[in-house]
């Protein structure tokens, strides 16, 4: 699972692949939704955003190992490098990290006291904030954090140098300057071009999806560094804790609290992540080797864990959906009425159903590129371009020059028109749902061919490379969802856009959107280029997935959450 929007701090948008599974459906000829999409929609903002145990920090015990799994071990350590916007990494340094800004249980943020004594948006034309740092602060060998962290950071991101492989530019290309003030720690960001996600930039986390908002000075201003010196190691840590131990044949990464740490002294004294397969994933936890583990959407997960005696289930709101990417760079995808059919096809309230309904979550189909069912904001744009309907579906394919064979199949210039869909391989979720597009597409004589990849080759060597026709994974983003997804779509070439195509006139509506100050303008606009992403269907969005846990009994201030930034330091397990 990337994290862009896990890139809290830039809210680059976090390709997340989700732990969930569907049951593998037929795709019948009936066109008629099977889910009330409004419905569900509202019935997901009635999932608390924050569902985790709360507890005083006095009342949470010295001590403790707290062991948790991750997909994969990390491609490159440093997650503002494009191979390193991997969930897994970014869940494994969240504990090592932290910013001037928290995320907040509505989605707000607000100041973090461990990293900044001040931070405020002190002008709006031109926008500037000043950030007072907390002298305190420090890397991991005792080096303070100073204003030069953050002003290397924002250049080596701002996209100004190509040779910098960075995950995004969002938030970072609008700023003009940092400019130390009285001291090394008082600085002021001033932008040439407003932006209302600035906070984004400044840390904050959702739960497990985090992005380092600062690098050390020495590694941003240097672009091997920030490229290919973390490939194989962990960037110093400034939370409160520290990488101890990566034992990279065993897939282990043992994390202990940092000596060097300044703030509240942290409750565990040790926290393990290991690589679990997906398929083992809640076998481990009833066998109680792990004490949480994500459950996503798959069934016998959730039965599984509920099992555990001395557990218990946790859901709240979620900020990840999965959806099929379409290559519309090359092949019978480069045509938008194709890209439609193929949407018009995918039964996508089945696949939310089945994957929702056995968890006990409220089902909704994912309808928006930019906002969540249940966040403020979110309206359905999907429908009117890809809602199911298999006979717009046919006759969109006979607009682009497709007729119907004999044997049901389409085909043009005497060639059937075959589409291959890349998955990784031992993915419960991704094999079921593509079996349910494969029966979907066979319906309008579209015929889906599988391409089965290793797993940890899966991001690096196919999604990355834009090397597929069609493939699925899932995006988990961050309380900033306006400035963080454009980067998935605009422009053609950005680091996370896959689908190689873009609209041009997304440049200039999401300058204009970053630059609304305004909420409800703000997101007008925001949905104005939402409809203008689905007229030309780079991506089908299929399932917003809520955040469901098992969580070991006991264990507090850590599990389900949509937006709040966990608090590593009161992590830990209730006396």
């Amino acid at each position: 699972m990337k994290h862009f929007n896990k890139m809290l701090g830039a809210g680059a948008l976090a390709l997340a692949l989700t732990v969930t599974g569907c049951s593998a459906g037929g795709g019948g000829g009936d066109n008629k939704p099977t889910v009330d999409n409004s419905k569900g929609a509202a019935d997901t903002a009635l999932l608390p955003t924050t569902a985790w145990t709360k507890a005083d920090y006095a009342s949470v015990k010295d001590g403790g190992t707290l062991t948790l799994a991750v997909d994969q071990m990390p491609d490159n350590w440093n997650t503002m490098q494009v191979d390193g916007n991997v969930k897994a990494g970014s869940e494994i340094l969240d504990p090592t990290t932290g910013g001037p800004v928290v995320n907040t249980v509505d989605g707000g943020w607000a100041l973090n006291p461990d990293y900044a004594t001040d931070v405020k948006l002190a002008g709006e034309d031109p926008q500037v904030v000043e950030i007072k740092l907390n002298p305190k602060a420090v890397w991991e060998d005792g080096t303070p954090i100073t204003y030069k962290d953050y002003d290397a950071t924002i250049k080596a991101n701002n996209g100004t140098n190509a040779d910098y492989q960075i995950v995004g530019d969002n938030v970072y290309k609008d700023i003009e300057s940092v400019t130390r003030e009285d001291t090394d720690f008082n600085f002021k960001i001033t932008f040439k071009n407003k932006n209302a996600d600035w906070p984004s930039i400044l840390g904050g986390s959702t739960a497990g999806s985090v992005q380092t908002p600062v690098l050390p000075a020495a590694v941003a201003a240097d672009v091997k560094a920030f490229n290919e010196g973390y490939k194989s190691k962990p960037l110093p840590s400034s939370g409160p804790f520290r990488v101890s131990n990566v034992d990279a044949a065993g897939q282990v990464v043992t994390l202990m609290p940092n000596e060097k740490w300044w703030g509240q002294k942290p409750k565990l004294e040790k926290i393990v992540m290991k690589v679990v397969s997906r398929d083992a994933l809640a076998q481990a936890y009833a066998n109680k080797e792990l004490d949480a583990f994500s459950i996503g959407t798959n069934k016998n997960n959730y039965d599984t864990a509920k099992k555990r005696t001395d557990g218990a289930i946790q859901q709240s709101g979620g900020l990840t959906w999965n959806h099929i990417t379409l290559n519309g760079s090359k092949g019978a995808l480069a045509d938008v009425k194709v890209r439609q059919a193929v949407g018009r096809a995918v039964d996508r309230d089945t696949i939310s159903a089945s994957r929702l309904s056995p968890i006990g979550a409220p089902v909704a189909s994912q309808n928006s590129y930019i906002y969540m069912p249940g966040q403020k904001g979110y309206e359905d744009d999907a429908t009117a371009v890809i809602g199911f309907d298999t006979a717009k579906s046919e006759e969109l394919l006979k607009e682009a020059g497709y007729t119907k064979a004999a044997d049901g199949t389409q085909e043009k210039d005497g060639k059937k028109l075959e589409i291959t869909y890349t998955l990784d391989a031992n993915n419960p979720v991704s094999e079921q749902i593509f079996k349910q597009i494969q029966a979907n597409l066979k319906v309008v004589g579209i015929t889906v061919k599988n391409d089965t990849v290793p797993a940890d080759k899966f991001f690096s060597d196919y999604v990355l490379k834009s090397n597929f026709e069609m493939t699925g994974f899932a995006w988990s983003g961050t309380a900033y969802p306006v400035a963080s997804s454009e980067s998935i779509f605009y422009p053609k070439d950005a680091g996370q856009n896959f689908s190689g195509i873009t609209d041009d006139k997304l440049g200039d509506m999401w300058q204009k959107a970053n630059a609304e100050l305004d909420p409800a303008k703000r997101i007008e606009l925001a949905n104005e280029i939402d409809k203008t992403i689905f007229a030309y269907t780079p991506v089908i969005p299929l399932t917003p997935t809520p955040n469901t846990l098992g969580v070991k009994d006991g264990l507090v201030n850590y599990g389900a959450a949509q937006f709040q930034s966990i608090d590593w330091t009161t992590v830990g397990f209730k006396s």
